[in-house]
């Protein structure tokens, strides 16, 4: 994958998961001025569209136009919601998202600045994994097994009763240790082109049972998004 065609994907996939995020934060545009949230300045109502109109336009146009403009703007109106929400709305999603939108915005401008882009969106990647298998490795309860049985009944996940059957007992047990193996053995993807591709595939996979499960549909489009500059890094560097 060469360098213009991983800054292409990535943008397609990344132009997806900016307009999610926008549209999602105007769906519940009545929660802006509860509570903690009230505020002024950018915190204020006026502000906030404003800033997700420009999220919004930035998303649409990003697979369109191979200007640094338009890709600094997604990641300055990315930002800028997230210092409105006093930190990441959607959890690692938003974070992610930033990644990816630096990593565009500076693929966009060439030279060092490109490969250094790149570069950092893999290594987030990779660790985004590996370091989530590091935690859930502390957990007593997901080394025991037990964590993802309790975890798609909670409500607030809305697990679909089918769901929520198949993955409790010992189903659930082996599909936490499977998890949990996955993303720590993530990193010897580095190794090989076609063991990236291979893990990546996995990946993908999970995030798309976990959009279907749980409705983390922003964590499948914007990893997605990732995956490219970690192809083309391997490749550049494994051949």
């Amino acid at each position: 994958m060469t360098l213009e065609e991983a800054q292409l994907w990535m943008s397609r996939l990344g132009a997806i998961a900016v307009v999610i995020a926008a549209l999602e934060l105007m769906v519940v545009h009545r929660a802006w001025t509860d509570g903690v949230y009230r505020g002024r300045g950018l915190a204020s109502a006026p502000m906030t569209w404003l800033v997700l109109a420009t999220q919004l336009a930035a998303g649409l146009a990003l697979p369109w136009t191979a200007t640094p403009i338009v890709a600094w703007a997604a990641f300055g109106a990315t930002l800028a919601i997230a210092a409105r929400w006093r930190g990441s709305y959607n959890g690692g999603s938003d974070a992610m998202l930033l990644v990816v939108l630096l990593a565009i915005a500076l693929a966009r401008m060439g030279g060092n600045a490109a490969l250094a882009g790149l570069a950092y969106a893999a290594a987030q990647l990779v660790l985004s994994y590996f370091l989530s298998g590091v935690a859930k490795l502390r957990d007593p309860a997901w080394r025991r097994g037990e964590a993802l049985p309790i975890l798609v009944t909670i409500p607030r996940y809305g697990v679909p009763a089918r769901f929520a059957a198949a993955l409790s007992g010992r189903a659930g047990a082996v599909a936490a240790w499977a998890m949990l193996g996955f993303e720590l053995a993530f990193p010897l993807g580095l190794l090989d082109a076609r063991l990236a591709l291979a893990f990546l595939a996995g990946a993908a996979v999970f995030h798309l049972v976990n959009a279907v499960v749980f409705g983390l549909n922003r964590f499948l489009w914007i990893w997605l998004a990732a995956f490219p500059a970690l192809v083309f890094w391997v490749e550049r560097l494994r051949g």
